[in-house]
């Protein structure tokens, strides 16, 4: 009886370090191969676009263009290439405080921002 509790608690174990290491490796590393045309302004335009797109933006921050974007806000930048941790859009979206009018962003689409941030936020 021991035995098979010993082989089962190590089982568990290993089961259980395995699922660590497979959730902590797929964190770890941003997907590289986002680009900002097809994968990051789709996302701005569909969510943010109400409030940042055209002439008349909330807090003067501007996402019709990538060079618009990287200008930043009356406040300053809201992206640090190579940092999402930093990058004032990614808290705010993340927290769910913006966008303030129409849904939240999905996980899926924070990710995909966050990685395109965190792999240097290239105009690509």
């Amino acid at each position: 009886m021991k035995k098979q509790i010993t082989v089962l608690l190590i089982a568990l174990l290993l089961v259980s370090v395995f699922a660590v290491l497979q959730f902590g490796s797929s964190r770890a590393a941003p997907q590289t191969n986002i680009s900002f045309a097809n994968d990051v302004y789709p996302i701005l335009e569909s969510r943010c676009g109400s409030c940042h797109l055209g002439e008349f933006t909330s807090a003067d921050l501007h996402m019709d263009t990538y060079d618009d974007l990287m200008n930043g806000s009356e406040n300053g930048h809201v992206i640090v290439p190579g940092n999402a941790k930093e990058s004032i859009l990614v808290e705010k979206i993340s927290k769910g405080e913006m966008p303030k009018r129409g849904p939240k962003l999905t996980p899926a689409q924070i990710q995909i921002i966050t990685d395109w941030i965190n792999a240097g936020a290239q105009n690509n």
